[in-house]
């Protein structure tokens, strides 16, 4: 499922922009979101700064679910094995 989250400062100060990095940062590293779109948009006289994203334990479960599909490999028995046919050889008419 798709969650939404913004963030939002005035850049009233020179520092007002790093202070929003850093927050966008620290939730980066601590909720490890899988993230659709972000997006940047003037809100007053600040900026907003918006995720659409997955939870990492949503993105875990899909990809392991991905995972065993694709390792998933019926077991063969011998009357499954490829029969190979040979044909005749013959001339193209050209």
């Amino acid at each position: 499922m798709l969650h939404y989250k913004a963030f939002s400062s005035e850049l009233t100060d020179a520092d007002a922009l790093a202070r929003l990095q850093t927050t966008i940062n620290a939730w980066l590293d601590e909720a490890h979101p899988m993230v659709h779109t972000m997006t940047q948009s003037p809100c007053g006289a600040g900026a907003l700064v918006s995720f659409l994203y997955e939870d990492d334990e949503e993105q875990r479960e899909r990809v392991a679910t991905a995972e065993a599909e694709a390792s998933f490999e019926p077991s063969r028995s011998i009357s499954d094995e490829l029969m190979i046919t040979l044909l005749p050889q013959m001339e193209l008419p050209y």
